[in-house]
């Protein structure tokens, strides 16, 4: 009877031994599969961390910023009902944000108005944003001015590009090398001086964001008023 009962206790101690094995062994087996898994991932992490990294170094493709500010500005100028007094639009130099004078600038005078500051405060966060270089261009009718600060449309159209460039540097920090005042005065009309509404259409102001490298060696230009631009508007 006590060689069953050890024959029978060996039996079962091998059954147990045997089922302990294959637990081990599925262990490892998951323990395999895990780090497998885990190693299939990192690498595909590091993949996607590559690719991401190549697409956020990537620069916007040409034009890119720029298609997104003239939808942003016009964004802006619908809400605030500003059609036919601010536009933007393309051009083959970049985007030229028009502001019709009538009714920013008081008649002869380059004094910024509450309006055309307003104005102005709307556009300078969505032109620091992009590195290209602004140029500010003044225009007139074809009129003659002669006043007590003005003795003609040349020095009225520097005059106004010139406010404008300093209150953008002044109060709203864009770096004085990334723009530029120039006055073209009454000669590159955008309508016939025929009528009044012509006339109206070509008293403005044009804020042009260049395209990328357009306008790079104008760091500092001083117009008929002798004034430094890029040293606020004092002279230096």
């Amino acid at each position: 009877m006590r060689r069953r009962r050890d024959f029978a206790h060996k039996e079962d101690l091998g059954r147990w031994l045997l089922t302990y094995a294959d637990l081990i062994t599925l262990l490892l087996c998951f323990f395999i599969m895990m780090y497998t898994l885990s190693q299939a991932d990192a690498e595909r992490f590091r993949s996607l961390a590559r690719e991401l990294g190549q697409i956020f170094s990537e620069r916007p493709a040409p034009g890119e910023g720029l298609r997104r500010l003239e939808e942003r500005i016009e964004d802006y100028i619908k809400r605030k009902g500003l059609e036919g007094w601010v536009k933007a639009e393309r051009e083959e130099r970049g985007l030229v944000i028009r502001i019709m004078t009538t009714s920013f600038f008081k008649e002869g005078s380059a004094e910024l108005t509450q309006d055309m500051k307003a104005v102005l405060d709307e556009l300078a966060p969505m032109l620091k944003e992009l590195p290209n270089f602004i140029q500010v261009e003044g225009h007139t009718d074809n009129k003659p001015i002669r006043n007590e600060r003005f003795r003609s449309n040349w020095e009225l159209s520097v005059a106004r590009a010139t406010e404008v460039v300093r209150y953008l540097i002044q109060q709203h920090g864009i770096p004085p090398e990334r723009i530029a005042a120039i006055g073209y005065g009454e000669y590159r009309p955008i309508a016939p001086n025929d009528t009044e509404l012509g006339r109206a259409k070509n008293r403005r102001v044009e804020i042009v964001i260049l395209e990328r490298g357009g306008g790079q060696g104008a760091h500092r230009l001083q117009g008929v008023l002798g004034t430094d631009i890029s040293h606020g508007g004092k002279a230096p």
